[in-house]
């Protein structure tokens, strides 16, 4: 079959995209687990309590953990989005939509998993708001609550986004 070279361009500009808004997400959450991390640590030193410690160590490991993830994406994103582009290009064109197809929807399979883990932390957060008037238990309590928020805003938008990538994904598998 053959393709025009406007469509080839338009295939890698999508995949293009794709990849140009993780890229924006994961400098987001970098950036994101920067400052949080800089106000729990200062709140810490300043108050020295142990709502301040605790809330400090939840927010600097969830901050870690958040950051080693966008780190390892950014760098695997990388030569991801040039081999997929570069195949479209090519002879390889059918077997490339199809290996990011996959790879796509196996991604959207796990947002589901990623919510159900976020309301269990927050149930427990909420829990320990609720059943102890501990300040270090409310500090660990808020830096999950936040770490829940933080992840169902980073899931909301990632999802929304590779949702529309599947879409177009699809399209450039029927043509």
């Amino acid at each position: 079959m053959i393709v025009s070279n406007e469509f080839v361009q338009q295939m890698q500009m999508a995949v293009l995209d794709y990849f140009a808004g993780e890229r924006q997400e994961m400098l987001i959450i970098l950036s994101g687990s920067a400052v949080l991390a800089i106000v729990a640590a200062w709140l810490w030193a300043a108050t020295r309590t142990g709502f301040a410690m605790a809330l400090a160590i939840t927010v600097l490991v969830s901050a870690s953990l958040l950051s080693a993830m966008a780190v390892s994406l950014l760098v695997r994103d990388k030569g991801l989005s040039g081999n997929v582009t570069q195949a479209l290009g090519s002879e390889q064109r059918a077997s490339a939509i199809s290996a990011e197809r996959e790879r796509i929807s196996v991604v959207i399979s796990l947002y589901k998993y990623y919510r159900y883990a976020a309301a269990a932390v927050g149930v427990l957060a909420l829990a320990g708001l609720l059943l102890t008037q501990r300040g270090w238990v409310h500090g660990l309590a808020a830096g999950l609550l936040l770490l829940v928020v933080a992840q169902t805003m980073i899931d909301h938008y990632s999802e929304k986004r590779a949702r529309l990538y599947f879409e177009k994904l699809n399209v450039m598998s029927g043509s």
